[in-house]
This record gives structure tokens, sequence and C-alpha cells, in this order.
């Protein structure tokens, strides 16, 4: 089950949370030009490898805050085993609990400008102290999800091998809706002009 999670279900939410990022490096060309300048400086012309994942802090935050924006699994349900209290409120025996990432992703006591797309906010020495559980792409505890580490490696070095090479802008007049058939996903998927960049 493991194994499955890993190589099936998770190269779909990667694949997801890359549409948002080329989504919202369109809609914002100053960090695009970060984004870029940073892969300029490291990587120059040649193709990243995963010991380039660390030596890359503005892409990894570009593809975190696109997942803070857009989870694409912004919910998750767990059953109660007996019975409890959570937060003051009890809970019965064999309950279903809805833990709303989503909503945790844009809750204005913990995020500054909440609907906005700050790639900044997950540089190191940037992170302000929060709850541990207020970004929750993965989950958190027990339950987190198994593939999450390789799943920000691959993400990242994917967005950087695009960016490197290409600049993805929204074809005009294009509305970008999210949209939850069981991932949010963009409806209709994410109509791009492709333009090769010039090194």
């Amino acid at each position: 089950d493991e194994l499955v999670t890993m190589f099936l279900a998770g190269h779909e939410t990667t694949a997801i949370a890359l549409s948002w990022s080329i989504i919202l490096l369109s809609l914002n060309p100053q960090a695009r030009r970060s984004l870029q300048d940073e892969l300029d400086s490291v990587l120059r012309d040649r193709t990243p490898e995963a010991s380039d994942y660390s030596e890359l802090p503005y892409t990894a935050a570009v593809f975190q805050e696109a997942m803070r924006l857009y989870p694409p699994l912004p919910i998750t349900v767990r059953q109660a085993l007996g019975e409890d209290t959570l937060e003051g409120y009890p809970v019965k025996a064999n309950s279903s609990i809805f833990v709303n990432f989503y909503s945790l992703h844009h809750n204005p006591d913990v995020w500054d400008n909440p609907e906005g797309f700050d790639p900044e906010r997950f540089l190191p020495g940037q992170v302000k102290e929060r709850h541990r559980f207020a970004y929750s792409p993965f989950g958190g505890g027990p339950r987190q999800c198994i593939g999450n580490n390789f799943a920000l490696m691959e993400g990242v070095l994917a967005l950087a091998m695009i960016s490197q090479k290409f600049e993805l802008n929204l074809c005009p007049g294009t509305d970008i809706r999210p949209h939850m058939p069981g991932t949010l996903r963009p409806k209709g998927g994410v109509p791009v002009i492709i333009k090769r960049r010039q090194m």
C-alpha cells in the first residue's frame, strides 16, 4: 500500500502542484524572474540533480507556496477509534473527523495576506513561528504522507527543469478556477503558450 501511494498517487498530486506553480508564476512575473535568476545562478545550463535540491530555496518556496494556496489534497478524514474530546468538543466513537487543510492554509490568524502569492514566506529564515500543523499539504503526525520528501524533491526539480528552459504563460482570456473531483486541480486544465528562454 505504501509503495502504491508513493509511485501512483504521489505523481498525480505532484503534477497538480506543478500545475498551480506554473499558473501562479505566469500571474506573478517578478516571482518568475526571481526563480529564473536562482536557476541561472545555481544551474547555469546543466540539468538539475537531486544534490541541487538544497541549493534551490526560492524554487522550493514557490512550490511550497503553491501547495499552501492550492493543496492537492485539501481535505482528509479520520475515524475516531473511541470516544474523545477535541478542542472541547465531544467526539463519539466511530465518528468521522474532517481536517480541512485548505482552510488552515488560508487562516488569517496564521498567515499574513493569506490569499496572496508570496513564496518568500517559505524562504529559510523567513518562516515565522506558527503552529506545526498550520501548513500541512502532506497531513501530519503518524499518518503523514509517506511520500512527502519524495514529492517535494520531485516537484522542485521538475519545476526547475521546466523553468530553466521555458516560460509558460497562460493563454489570454484563460479563467482558472479550482475544481475538486477528489483532488484540487485547475478546472479544464492549464492552457499555456510555451516560450523557449534565451539563456
